[in-house]
């Protein structure tokens, strides 16, 4: 390469980068046109007709200019007639004009809206199918921003940017054959001048794409400075955060203001190079019309086409150059929303057999994070169907993670989880083996609106009865009968409007629905008082005769329904007895 360098001219060399960097876009370009083909495989006929409205307008530009001559022409030659006939065409053009821009406004919004909702519905569906340890990474805000933002950039640049390029493209053509027509030495001269101004703008195109995706990372940020404020308001005022919060969301703000003034910085300057370009071809125009006007060589009627013709040569080149930053941006956001689906998808397998009876088993499992800290070290354990299991151990020791492993939402990085039927059958974990399970997690893991909907989330078919068996068995059923609308009261956002301990017996209704051969009940009575914990913990004891039942717990409360107990400790699982564990301290937690 050096001694390639060595004997090449620089223009040389020069000129094969420039054809590098256009072959890597163009590479680049057909990736994109290819992710994007089957979201709008839909709208070709929409978009379509958008781009026929487009031409035709670009064709009527030309026509008006033409049909204006005429008219000032026949009117200075006092030919009234043809003049009136002139008028009429001219009026026509614009009315005509008029009413197919009405059309292609409300046929491209409905264009916009349908495939941004299209393309949105594609990468949800992606992200759910998604492994759940790489989506973790990403913070919901800046999820969202991709859906939203970035989403609106890319379909607004398919619907009205491109087809506007064609229309101008069309404009160019027609509006330089007339010009050449009236007078060439113009013609060729608006020619010249308009390509400048798209060479310029493309200069500038690498560094206006590094400003868009900056402008995107920091809208992203602000948002989830935002969202998680919001969520957690009681922690900013228990802790009198306040001001704090307020100085860095302003931080933020003005983080994101420097790239987006930065990025408007550049913009304007390049359309006011660009502007000069066009208002210089505006008076040479004007200039060449003056003279030729003195010299009686040319009419009134052609001035003014001449100066409608050469706007029209040159309106191009500028429009083209300007979407350029719309182009670009729709590249910046395509690639982001591209990054989305790079995601290793869930190992999925054959739909599972309908099962009531499921056991659990764990051979020689081992788990480390990406920082490398090994959580689990060779743990082998077999939960048979039926038997009612507590895990538990201190926090941190990976409670949580042999819960994700058996949800299929994390892999082992060494052995092996699986399910076994009474038939001796085994069954990988996968997204498939989830229909065996029903979960209830820490925390408030209500949607917002009725009671009623989130419980239907456990089974979208169950009947009043159904619920109410339920509700009662998670010793929900009275307060929800106090409430204004029972079981149609609507909560907020997070359980909002009941309390916590209510929120988790909703959940655990909520599972008790969906009757799964193996429940997984991770924290599920922590705010509930003793005497309500051990009547839910009977309840699920005699729903699980058949069933396998999971509690990962930090209270003595729950051992005495449990036939087992299981403790993890430095990534070990050990089995203890019950009459151990409280020998050694009945009031102490079973975390310490």
């Amino acid at each position: 390469m050096r001694l390639l360098k060595a004997l090449c001219p620089s223009w040389v060399l020069i000129g094969v980068d420039i054809i590098s960097n256009l072959m890597n876009e163009i590479k680049k370009s057909w990736q994109i046109f290819n992710w994007l083909k089957p979201d709008f495989k839909s709208f070709w006929p929409g978009l379509t007709v958008i781009l026929i409205i487009e031409v035709s307008g670009a064709l009527m530009s030309v026509a008006s200019a033409i049909a204006s001559k005429n008219m000032i022409d026949y009117a200075v030659a006092e030919r009234l007639n043809l003049a009136g006939l002139a008028a009429t065409v001219f009026a026509a053009l614009i009315i005509i004009r008029l009413f197919m821009g009405v059309g292609e406004s409300l046929l491209s919004v409905r264009i916009l809206e349908s495939s941004s909702n299209v393309m949105r519905q594609r990468l949800f569906r992606s992200l759910l199918v998604t492994e759940w340890e790489p989506l973790s990474a990403f913070h919901s805000g800046d999820l969202l921003t991709r859906l939203t933002s970035d989403v609106n950039n890319v379909t607004n640049c398919i619907v009205n940017v491109i087809p506007g390029i064609f229309s101008l493209g069309v404009q160019l053509v027609a509006s330089f054959v007339a010009l050449l027509y009236y007078e060439p030495k113009l013609a060729f001269l608006a020619f010249v001048l308009g390509p400048s101004n798209v060479i310029f703008s493309r200069i500038w195109g690498r560094k206006l794409k590094h400003l868009h995706i900056r402008v995107q990372e920091s809208e992203s940020s602000y948002r989830e400075y935002i969202q998680e404020a919001i969520q957690n308001f009681v922690i900013i005022k228990s802790f009198q955060l306040e001001q704090q919060n307020y100085k860095s969301l302003q931080e933020l703000h003005e983080n994101r203001m420097k790239w987006i003034l930065q990025r408007n910085r550049t913009t304007l300057a390049a359309n006011n190079v660009i502007a000069g370009g066009y208002w210089t071809g505006y008076f040479l125009a004007f200039g060449w019309g003056i003279v030729k006007l003195a010299q009686k060589t040319i009419s009134f009627g052609t001035v003014t086409a001449f100066i409608q013709l050469v706007q029209q040569v040159q309106s191009p080149f500028i429009g083209i150059a300007r979407t350029f930053p719309q182009v670009i941006a729709m590249a910046g956001s395509a690639g982001r929303l591209m990054e989305l689906e790079t995601m290793a998808i869930e190992k999925t397998t054959e739909r599972v057999p309908k099962l009531t009876t499921v056991g659990i088993n764990f051979h020689r499992v081992s788990f480390a994070y990406a920082d490398g800290n090994t959580i689990l070290d060779k743990v082998t354990t077999e939960i048979l169907p039926g038997q009612l299991v507590a895990l538990v151990g201190s926090s941190g020791q990976g409670k949580t993670t042999m819960v994700r492993l058996l949800l299929a939402l994390l892999r082992p990085t060494d052995g092996e989880v699986y399910f076994t039927d009474i038939a001796g059958g085994r069954y990988q974990v996968s997204s498939s083996t989830r229909e065996w399970l029903t979960y209830v997690p820490q925390g408030n893991t209500l949607f917002s609106g009725s009671i009623a909907d989130n419980l239907r989330s456990g089974k979208p078919d169950v009947t009043l009865e159904e619920i109410e068996r339920a509700a009662r068995l998670a010793c929900a059923w009275d307060f929800i009968q106090g409430l204004p609308q029972g079981i149609n009261t609507c909560i907020g956002e997070r359980g909002h409007g009941i309390s916590e301990g209510q929120a988790q017996r909703i959940a655990i209704a909520r599972a008790f629905l969906k009757k799964a051969p193996v429940l997984i009940l991770d924290e599920a009575t922590s705010a509930l008082d003793m005497e309500t914990e051990i009547k839910i913990l009977r309840a699920v004891k005699e729903l699980t005769q058949h069933s396998t039942c999971l509690v990962i717990t930090h209270r003595l409360s729950a051992l005495g329904v449990c036939s087992r107990v299981l403790r993890i400790r430095d990534g070990k699982l050990i089995e203890e007895k019950n009459d151990d564990i409280y020998s050694n301290n009945p009031l102490r937690c079973l975390g310490d």
